[in-house]
């Protein structure tokens, strides 16, 4: 072990001492975009997605709530298709294998709120709060209009069925509330006071009334809105 760390220090040594001053190089090999970008050292702008387009600060002000959460929603719905998974019209928003995209709009149907349900049989192995994998490909999506469309906050609540006792299915719903709002904060960089409220409900709100195993209760909801209501 001592062996290996003397030779990676060793050349550690060799690579620090090459500065550039013409010919091939032109920096400090520890100064190179390769370099930064093999140890972390720097974090990297985000590709441009056009099909999600983007919105600068200050939009919010400028055209107000309505038209600015029509923007992510018609980015969103553009951007599952480009990405080969389709939105559907349903009643109320969109549809895709595993996510729901839907309206909450006020009595004047004004848009206030977009809220994305991932299906509970696609977001986490049954009884555990471990995103899968496809749960991470639906929530980076969120994480990539949340970024581009920086007037925004969101809510977070996860949901189990009525299989097994409450106090179990509570802890289960908040740890997976958690774990969505983990990978926002740590691999998507969504600041802490974005999130207004991220908790777990168990099968306090349900979708369909039963206590057997119904699907559609099991489900993580992140619900997308504006930082303030501007009219």
């Amino acid at each position: 072990m001592k062996y290996y760390f003397k030779s990676f220090y060793f050349i550690f040594l060799i690579l620090s001492s090459f500065t550039v001053t013409s010919g091939i190089f032109s920096e400090s090999i520890f100064e190179s975009t390769a370099f930064k970008k093999f140890c972390g050292c720097v974090e990297f702008r985000r590709e441009v997605n056009e099909a999600l387009g983007s919105l600068p600060v200050g939009s919010l002000d400028k055209i107000g709530t309505n038209d600015y959460l029509e923007k992510i929603y018609q980015g969103l719905k553009n951007d599952f298709a480009q990405s080969g998974t389709p939105f559907e019209e349903v009643e109320g928003g969109l549809h895709a294998k595993g996510v729901d995209l839907k309206r909450i709009e006020d009595p004047g149907k004004r848009l206030r709120e977009l809220l994305i349900i991932i299906d509970g049989d696609v977001a986490f192995p049954s009884g555990k709060s471990t995103l899968t994998p496809k749960a991470k490909e639906l929530i980076g999506k969120i994480g990539d209009a949340l970024h581009a469309y920086p007037e925004t906050s969101c809510r977070i609540g996860g949901h189990t069925d009525s299989v097994g006792a409450f106090q179990m299915n509570l802890k289960l719903s908040k740890d997976r509330s958690q774990s969505v709002k983990k990978e926002l904060k740590s691999i998507h960089k969504i600041e802490e006071e974005r999130f207004r409220e991220v908790d777990g409900y168990a099968d306090l709100h349900k979708i369909v009334d039963t206590m057997l195993a119904e699907k559609k209760n099991r489900r993580t909801e992140i619900y997308v809105g504006t930082v303030r209501i501007v009219y």
